[in-house]
């Protein structure tokens, strides 16, 4: 890449050479482009020098008497030196007004880029434990469902434990009415009767108390349900809570851009701000060379 070329006298000297070489007038713009870059302060603080020193030069060649060179010198260095100092002035306020507004914008951009991607990431954090929130929901679901289910087969042996009381206890009554060996064989019935009973009451008991077991997991299943579909909703809600967090912050991102294009629409309205100064400038260069013109007229007349 080709090395811009630095505004010194002598590169500037040998851009003004070659401008009026080409019969232009030799502006700081015109400079700029055939130094092929810089700054626009520097090109114009080293330009005003060299175009003063070349004035003073041929002012020295000309025979016009010296007070009315000095008060010519004098003239054109103030007009000079006010547009100069104007210009200059102009240029270098509204460039640092630019950086300005462009390194504002820069930040409030990345301002929201970092918040965006926190919100990000809280709203993967919340999936997450919706996730684990409904995987707990679905787990104390299925503990109530096996729960039930215990439940049900306790309440059926129970059942089954009663038709078999029942039926000893007519096995019973059937061998109180028969003669005294069904008798024997009755009080024998009715001891295995009554060992049956016994150990029938013993589990159903025992299944009565599983059956109270089972029903207590069911409720703590439902509780846990309860809750944890209340987990879920919440967890939700702070997704939802999120997103929204996300578009405020992606609509605050466009206006941050928004205002960068507008930051540099107003850069070309500097731009175009300088251009004029710079033709003010021009304009005040043709006078210079006007009042020079005049000067040296006066000059060859008081010279005859």
């Amino acid at each position: 890449m080709a090395r811009k070329a630095v505004a010194t006298a002598e590169t500037v000297a040998q851009a003004v050479e070659a401008l009026i070489g080409e019969k232009l007038d030799p502006t700081v713009e015109r400079v700029r482009a055939k130094l092929g870059g810089g700054s626009f302060t520097t090109i114009n603080r080293v330009l005003t020098t060299v175009l003063a020193h070349r004035e003073t030069q041929a002012t020295q060649i000309s025979e016009v008497p010296a007070d009315l060179v000095e008060i010519g010198q004098r003239a054109v260095a103030a007009i000079y030196a006010a547009v100069q100092r104007q210009a200059s002035s102009k240029i270098e306020l509204i460039e640092a007004d630019s950086r300005k507004q462009i390194d504002a914008a820069d930040h409030a951009r990345a301002e929201a880029a970092l918040e965006i991607e926190r919100l990000e990431r809280e709203a993967e954090q919340a999936a997450e434990a919706l996730a684990a929130a409904q995987q707990a929901t679905q787990d104390a679901l299925a503990r109530a469902d096996r729960a039930e289910a215990t439940a049900q087969a306790a309440r059926a042996e129970i059942e089954r434990l009663t038709r078999a009381i029942a039926g000893a206890q007519a096995d019973a009554q059937a061998a109180r009415e028969s003669d005294q060996e069904a008798q024997k064989r009755a009080l024998r019935s009715e001891d295995a009767r009554r060992l049956a009973e016994a150990e029938s009451h013993k589990a159903i008991d025992q299944l009565q108390k599983a059956l109270a077991r089972a029903e207590a997991q069911v409720e703590m299943g439902r509780a846990d349900s309860e809750r944890l579909t209340k987990v879920a909703a919440a967890a939700e809600a702070e997704t939802a809570t999120a997103r929204q967090q996300r578009e405020e912050l992606q609509t605050r991102l466009s206006k941050a851009e928004a205002s960068i294009e507008a930051t540099h629409a107003d850069l070309e309205t500097t731009r175009t701000e300088i251009a004029r100064a710079l033709d003010s400038e021009r304009r005040a260069r043709d006078e210079a060379a006007e009042v020079r013109g005049q000067l040296k007229a006066l000059g060859n007349r008081t010279g005859k």
